[in-house]
Protein backbone atom coordinates (compact mmCIF):
# COMPACT_ATOMS: atom_id res chain seq x y z
CA UNK A 1 0.00 0.00 0.00
CA UNK A 2 1.12 3.30 -0.91
CA UNK A 3 2.64 5.94 2.05
CA UNK A 4 -0.08 8.69 2.74
CA UNK A 5 0.92 12.34 2.87
CA UNK A 6 -0.63 13.74 6.06
CA UNK A 7 -0.36 17.20 6.65
CA UNK A 8 2.97 18.55 8.60
CA UNK A 9 2.53 21.91 10.16
CA UNK A 10 5.46 24.19 8.53
CA UNK A 11 6.17 21.41 5.77
CA UNK A 12 6.58 22.54 2.68
CA UNK A 13 5.62 20.56 -0.35
CA UNK A 14 5.95 22.55 -3.29
CA UNK A 15 8.63 25.66 -3.76
CA UNK A 16 9.03 27.67 -6.80
CA UNK A 17 12.03 30.08 -6.11
CA UNK A 18 12.71 32.80 -8.16
CA UNK A 19 11.38 31.65 -11.30
CA UNK A 20 11.94 32.81 -14.95
CA UNK A 21 10.16 31.41 -17.29
CA UNK A 22 9.61 32.56 -21.34
CA UNK A 23 8.10 31.76 -24.80
CA UNK A 24 10.61 31.92 -27.07
CA UNK A 25 12.75 34.80 -26.51
CA UNK A 26 9.87 36.45 -24.54
CA UNK A 27 10.30 36.67 -20.61
CA UNK A 28 6.35 35.80 -19.37
CA UNK A 29 7.77 35.23 -15.47
CA UNK A 30 9.96 37.25 -13.98
CA UNK A 31 11.61 35.88 -10.31
CA UNK A 32 8.28 34.43 -9.47
CA UNK A 33 8.72 32.90 -6.24
CA UNK A 34 5.93 30.62 -4.22
CA UNK A 35 4.77 27.78 -2.04
CA UNK A 36 2.70 25.26 -0.96
CA UNK A 37 2.58 23.51 2.79
CA UNK A 38 1.22 20.19 3.10
CA UNK A 39 -2.89 19.67 3.01
CA UNK A 40 -2.93 23.86 2.29
CA UNK A 41 -5.06 24.90 -0.44
CA UNK A 42 -3.31 28.28 -2.03
CA UNK A 43 -5.25 30.49 -4.51
CA UNK A 44 -3.55 31.84 -7.73
CA UNK A 45 -5.34 34.94 -8.67
CA UNK A 46 -4.78 37.86 -11.18
CA UNK A 47 -6.02 38.83 -14.12
CA UNK A 48 -5.76 37.37 -17.61
CA UNK A 49 -2.11 37.51 -19.14
CA UNK A 50 -0.60 37.48 -15.59
CA UNK A 51 1.10 34.61 -15.51
CA UNK A 52 -0.33 32.02 -13.35
CA UNK A 53 -1.04 29.28 -16.48
CA UNK A 54 2.40 29.78 -17.39
CA UNK A 55 3.47 29.33 -13.45
CA UNK A 56 1.57 25.93 -13.48
CA UNK A 57 2.89 24.91 -16.71
CA UNK A 58 6.57 25.94 -15.13
CA UNK A 59 5.75 23.54 -12.46
CA UNK A 60 4.77 20.86 -14.33
CA UNK A 61 8.13 21.32 -16.43
CA UNK A 62 5.60 22.16 -19.97
CA UNK A 63 7.46 25.37 -20.04
CA UNK A 64 10.67 24.85 -17.96
CA UNK A 65 11.73 27.86 -15.86
CA UNK A 66 14.98 29.11 -17.74
CA UNK A 67 16.44 30.76 -14.26
CA UNK A 68 15.25 29.72 -10.14
CA UNK A 69 13.80 26.51 -8.83
CA UNK A 70 10.86 24.18 -8.33
CA UNK A 71 10.88 21.84 -5.93
CA UNK A 72 8.50 19.12 -4.77
CA UNK A 73 8.56 16.83 -1.99
CA UNK A 74 11.79 17.26 -1.58
CA UNK A 75 13.02 16.48 -4.90
CA UNK A 76 14.50 19.29 -7.60
CA UNK A 77 12.13 19.24 -10.21
CA UNK A 78 13.22 22.49 -12.08
CA UNK A 79 14.74 20.18 -15.41
CA UNK A 80 12.68 17.29 -15.03
CA UNK A 81 10.86 15.72 -17.91
CA UNK A 82 7.21 16.47 -17.77
CA UNK A 83 6.33 12.90 -17.58
CA UNK A 84 8.51 12.26 -14.84
CA UNK A 85 7.12 15.14 -12.42
CA UNK A 86 3.87 13.22 -12.69
CA UNK A 87 5.31 10.08 -11.53
CA UNK A 88 6.54 12.51 -8.28
CA UNK A 89 2.53 12.71 -7.60
CA UNK A 90 1.85 15.80 -9.13
CA UNK A 91 -2.12 16.03 -10.29
CA UNK A 92 -3.26 18.21 -13.10
CA UNK A 93 -6.50 19.40 -14.24
CA UNK A 94 -6.28 21.97 -17.02
CA UNK A 95 -7.99 24.47 -18.15
CA UNK A 96 -9.53 22.17 -21.35
CA UNK A 97 -9.84 19.17 -19.31
CA UNK A 98 -7.60 17.34 -21.98
CA UNK A 99 -9.58 13.49 -21.81
CA UNK A 100 -9.44 11.04 -24.43
CA UNK A 101 -13.02 12.23 -26.19
CA UNK A 102 -13.07 8.32 -27.72
CA UNK A 103 -12.18 6.49 -25.19
CA UNK A 104 -14.82 5.45 -22.20
CA UNK A 105 -14.42 7.23 -19.12
CA UNK A 106 -13.36 3.95 -17.61
CA UNK A 107 -11.02 3.94 -20.01
CA UNK A 108 -10.10 7.54 -19.43
CA UNK A 109 -9.63 6.65 -15.78
CA UNK A 110 -7.83 3.50 -15.91
CA UNK A 111 -5.11 4.67 -18.07
CA UNK A 112 -4.30 7.50 -15.78
CA UNK A 113 -3.78 5.22 -12.91
CA UNK A 114 0.17 4.99 -11.82
CA UNK A 115 2.08 4.49 -8.31
CA UNK A 116 3.60 7.38 -6.02
CA UNK A 117 4.33 7.23 -2.73
CA UNK A 118 0.89 8.61 -2.44
CA UNK A 119 -2.35 7.14 -1.98
CA UNK A 120 -4.02 6.48 -5.12
CA UNK A 121 -7.86 6.69 -4.97
CA UNK A 122 -10.49 3.89 -6.62
CA UNK A 123 -13.28 4.48 -8.97
CA UNK A 124 -15.61 3.90 -5.55
CA UNK A 125 -13.85 6.95 -4.09
CA UNK A 126 -14.60 9.45 -7.22
CA UNK A 127 -18.14 8.38 -6.95
CA UNK A 128 -18.60 9.14 -3.84
CA UNK A 129 -18.02 12.82 -4.26
CA UNK A 130 -19.10 12.89 -8.27
CA UNK A 131 -22.59 10.91 -8.24
CA UNK A 132 -23.28 10.72 -11.71
CA UNK A 133 -19.37 9.77 -12.62
CA UNK A 134 -20.61 5.92 -11.86
CA UNK A 135 -23.53 6.56 -14.93
CA UNK A 136 -20.70 7.53 -17.28
CA UNK A 137 -18.33 5.11 -16.94
CA UNK A 138 -18.92 3.66 -20.54
CA UNK A 139 -19.68 6.22 -22.13
CA UNK A 140 -17.43 7.96 -24.79
CA UNK A 141 -16.15 11.27 -23.35
CA UNK A 142 -17.10 13.04 -26.79
CA UNK A 143 -20.20 13.05 -25.70
CA UNK A 144 -20.16 14.07 -21.94
CA UNK A 145 -21.37 17.88 -21.03
CA UNK A 146 -18.77 20.53 -19.64
CA UNK A 147 -19.41 19.35 -16.24
CA UNK A 148 -19.16 15.87 -16.78
CA UNK A 149 -15.85 16.10 -18.64
CA UNK A 150 -14.55 18.15 -15.66
CA UNK A 151 -15.84 15.35 -13.37
CA UNK A 152 -13.75 12.74 -15.15
CA UNK A 153 -10.66 15.50 -15.03
CA UNK A 154 -10.57 15.81 -11.70
CA UNK A 155 -11.57 11.92 -10.95
CA UNK A 156 -8.50 11.10 -13.33
CA UNK A 157 -6.34 13.28 -11.50
CA UNK A 158 -7.21 11.54 -7.98
CA UNK A 159 -6.59 8.22 -9.50
CA UNK A 160 -3.26 9.11 -10.51
CA UNK A 161 -1.91 9.30 -6.50
CA UNK A 162 -1.13 12.94 -6.38
CA UNK A 163 0.54 14.48 -3.05
CA UNK A 164 -0.48 17.91 -4.81
CA UNK A 165 -3.25 18.92 -7.33
CA UNK A 166 -2.66 21.59 -9.64
CA UNK A 167 -6.16 23.24 -11.12
CA UNK A 168 -6.10 25.75 -13.77
CA UNK A 169 -9.92 27.24 -14.04
CA UNK A 170 -11.85 25.02 -12.31
CA UNK A 171 -15.12 26.66 -12.44
CA UNK A 172 -14.93 27.86 -16.13
CA UNK A 173 -18.06 27.34 -18.15
CA UNK A 174 -19.63 24.89 -15.42
CA UNK A 175 -23.11 25.57 -13.92
CA UNK A 176 -23.08 26.74 -10.38
CA UNK A 177 -24.34 23.09 -8.80
CA UNK A 178 -21.13 21.36 -10.75
CA UNK A 179 -18.81 24.34 -9.41
CA UNK A 180 -19.79 23.79 -5.66
CA UNK A 181 -19.12 20.27 -6.69
CA UNK A 182 -15.86 21.03 -7.09
CA UNK A 183 -14.91 23.42 -4.63
CA UNK A 184 -16.48 20.55 -2.30
CA UNK A 185 -13.53 18.33 -3.76
CA UNK A 186 -11.19 20.73 -3.32
CA UNK A 187 -11.98 20.70 0.50
CA UNK A 188 -11.91 16.92 0.95
CA UNK A 189 -8.09 16.80 -0.59
CA UNK A 190 -7.23 18.92 1.71
CA UNK A 191 -9.17 16.87 4.53
CA UNK A 192 -7.14 13.91 3.21
CA UNK A 193 -3.59 15.96 3.21
CA UNK A 194 -3.05 16.48 -0.39
CA UNK A 195 -1.88 19.99 -1.21
CA UNK A 196 -3.83 22.21 -3.93
CA UNK A 197 -2.84 25.05 -6.17
CA UNK A 198 -5.44 26.43 -7.35
CA UNK A 199 -5.68 29.09 -10.42
CA UNK A 200 -9.13 30.90 -10.83
CA UNK A 201 -10.92 33.69 -11.92
CA UNK A 202 -13.62 33.81 -9.80
CA UNK A 203 -12.13 35.45 -6.96
CA UNK A 204 -14.77 34.67 -4.48
CA UNK A 205 -14.76 31.22 -5.00
CA UNK A 206 -10.90 30.59 -5.11
CA UNK A 207 -10.81 32.77 -1.27
CA UNK A 208 -13.91 30.62 0.05
CA UNK A 209 -11.39 27.54 0.12
CA UNK A 210 -8.23 28.64 0.06
CA UNK A 211 -5.50 29.01 2.85
CA UNK A 212 -3.69 31.55 1.65
CA UNK A 213 -3.28 33.40 -1.70
CA UNK A 214 -1.08 34.72 -4.26
CA UNK A 215 -1.84 37.69 -6.94
CA UNK A 216 0.47 37.85 -9.88
CA UNK A 217 0.36 40.68 -12.44
CA UNK A 218 2.80 41.06 -15.39
CA UNK A 219 4.32 37.83 -14.65
CA UNK A 220 5.26 38.73 -11.30
CA UNK A 221 3.59 37.91 -7.33
CA UNK A 222 2.29 41.46 -6.21
CA UNK A 223 1.09 40.24 -2.96
CA UNK A 224 0.71 36.96 -0.75
CA UNK A 225 -0.93 36.18 2.79
CA UNK A 226 -4.32 34.74 4.32
CA UNK A 227 -6.88 34.33 1.85
CA UNK A 228 -9.33 36.02 4.41
CA UNK A 229 -7.07 39.14 4.58
CA UNK A 230 -8.43 39.23 0.89
CA UNK A 231 -11.76 38.02 1.26
CA UNK A 232 -12.65 40.40 3.65
CA UNK A 233 -11.07 43.58 2.79
CA UNK A 234 -12.82 45.45 -0.51
CA UNK A 235 -10.45 47.98 -0.91
CA UNK A 236 -7.41 45.45 -1.10
CA UNK A 237 -9.37 43.08 -3.88
CA UNK A 238 -10.18 46.12 -5.58
CA UNK A 239 -6.67 47.66 -5.70
CA UNK A 240 -5.20 44.29 -6.50
CA UNK A 241 -7.67 42.21 -8.66
CA UNK A 242 -10.29 44.84 -9.34
CA UNK A 243 -13.28 43.27 -8.05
Amino acid sequence: MNAVLKPVPGETVLSVARANTYYGETQVLFDVSLNVGAGEVVALLGPNGAGKTTTLRTILGLTPARSGSVDFDGRDITRAPTHEIARTGIGWVPDDRRIFPTLTVARNLAIARKKTRFRSWNEKECFEIFSALEYLMHRECENLSGGEMQMVAISRALIGAPGLVLFDEPSQGLAPKVVQDVMKTILRLKKEGISVLVVEQNVETALAVADRAYVMNLGTVVHEGPADVLRNDAALRRRLLGV
